[in-house]
């Protein structure tokens, strides 16, 4: 093997070492990284209309528009200061999640809207709301316990 195959080996495997660790460094900060979370100031109570969730450069306030019954369909509103790319949403009664399910939007991208039916006996200290949001095409990912 002559010295020049020899360098052009070793100078690929380097790239391709270096090409890996750069990839793996960006997708761990995505996952793992602080903008990636919402927050929700202080409780949530979307039956009056009191549930604030921030995230960074996002204002949304989440809405039930009836009080969460068992299998009685439950209208929920978001209302953004901000335009989203997708929004979707899951309860979790009980300890069991719903499949998530994509909320429709109202052509401005700042209101959003879903019909859900819980399938578990609701009560007020046994629910809780998973979002998923996605803004500047990164993921931004909240759980929190519902109150009313």
């Amino acid at each position: 093997m002559n010295k020049f195959k020899m360098i052009a080996i070793l100078s690929a495997l380097l790239l391709a070492l270096g090409a890996y660790m750069l990839i793996g460094n960006s997708s761990n900060k995505k996952e793992t990284g602080a903008e990636t979370k919402l927050i929700v100031t202080k409780q949530c109570r979307p039956v009056e209309n009191q549930c604030e969730i921030l995230g960074e450069g996002m204002e949304m306030h989440l809405k039930f528009h009836a009080v969460p019954s068992y299998q009685r369909l439950l209208p929920i509103s978001l209302v953004s200061k901000t335009s989203l790319d997708e929004v979707a949403m899951s309860l979790i009664i009980g300890g069991k999640e719903d499949d998530p399910v994509k909320m429709k939007n109202s052509g401005d991208n700042k209101n959003w809207t879903i019909d859900i039916m819980p399938f578990e006996t609701v009560t007020p200290d046994n629910i809780k709301v998973r979002l998923e949001v996605s803004y500047k095409a990164s993921m931004y990912l909240v759980e929190f316990p519902v109150m009313y």
